[in-house]
């Protein structure tokens, strides 16, 4: 695609194309080497007043967002009678590239998943706002550090005194809760629509093709591998009633940090009860080989020094024959 955007936005493909906006990858041609970077443009399938608001409110919040693992909004700005807005590029895959039917997350990766998330969603609430979209395509795990980066906040309800009243109609069918369609989210229906997503996950299915009970809660729990703990803790998540939810994202990790798993190094969660015994075996190779790597080091450090000193020795005997 040869269109530059206000000379100075090169495009380069279209990355997506939402309800209300197109999102494309684009060079930064101003900046110094040339960055790839987001760039967003306000095009409605129907034209609404309210609908620019919205793009604005979203800059407006991403800009008060410094946060590793959120993009960083660069610009808003007006060209040729269209809005459009730049943030940086996540270089990364979305969650929904790691899913397929059937296939499913362990136990402790979905817990290491739930950590990391809720994190970040917390410092979104901190900051008063509502992402209302969680879900596995709106999250990138970036190549780079393996680091999982929120994404797309078009959709987001600012409850920090904004007059822009929100579009009720927002969210995807099957993560978001019920008391966002009557307009009136909060804090727990992200904890919900990520609650979901966990849930996918671990079941191998999408939450739209998951039974419900009479309640309207999914029946979930004989499709996956979990211990009763977890089960509980995903339970209040995606409570129906958001009265019976949990209210913070703190309160979730408080849950999960009494779990007895630990998390390694590659952001990935990982315990003795949850290992499958090829990993185990595995250990168990890696430690003889460390083991007998480690005794053919001591004998060798051993011959070394026996046969260092004996030149020594026969030096020696040789000076005592001199002496004589």
């Amino acid at each position: 695609m040869n269109i530059v955007v206000d000379g100075r936005y090169q495009i380069i493909k279209r990355l997506g194309k939402g309800g209300f906006a197109h999102t494309y990858l684009a060079k930064n041609l101003t900046a110094p080497g040339k960055p790839q970077c987001v760039v967003k443009q306000l095009r409605p399938k129907v034209e609404h007043p309210r609908m620019l608001q919205l793009f604005k409110l979203e800059a407006a919040i991403l800009a008060r967002f410094k946060h590793s693992q959120i993009p960083q909004q660069v610009e808003c700005f007006e060209h040729q009678g269209d809005f459009f807005m730049v943030q940086d590029f996540v270089a990364g895959d979305d969650l929904s590239k790691e899913f397929t039917i059937g296939h499913q997350w362990s136990e402790a990766k979905v817990v290491g998943f739930l950590r990391e998330m809720l994190k970040v969603l917390g410092y979104v609430h901190q900051k008063q706002a509502i992402h209302r979209d969680i879900k596995p395509a709106n999250i990138i795990r970036r190549w780079d550090d393996g680091q999982l980066c929120l994404i797309d906040f078009g959709a987001v309800q600012d409850l920090g005194g904004d007059s822009v009243t929100p579009n009720p109609v927002v969210g995807t069918p099957g993560y978001h809760p019920p008391e966002q369609l009557n307009g009136a989210a909060n804090f727990s229906s992200d904890i919900y629509a990520l609650g979901m997503t966990a849930i996918q996950f671990l079941t191998g299915q999408y939450p739209l093709h998951l039974p419900k009970n009479e309640a309207k809660e999914v029946i979930w729990r004989d499709l996956a591998s979990i211990s009763d703990r977890l089960a509980t803790i995903l339970e209040q998540m995606t409570r129906v009633d958001d009265i019976e939810r949990y209210d913070s994202t703190t309160a979730v990790l408080v849950d999960l940090e009494r779990l007895p798993i630990e998390t390694d190094g590659d952001s990935q969660v990982r315990s003795p009860q949850f290992m499958d015994t090829e990993s185990r075996d595995r250990q168990l190779t890696t430690s003889r080989i460390m083991a007998i790597a480690v005794l053919i080091g001591l004998g060798f450090i051993s011959t070394a020094t026996i046969v260092n000193r004996i030149p020594l020795v026969q030096n020696s005997v040789g000076a005592s024959m001199v002496d004589r």
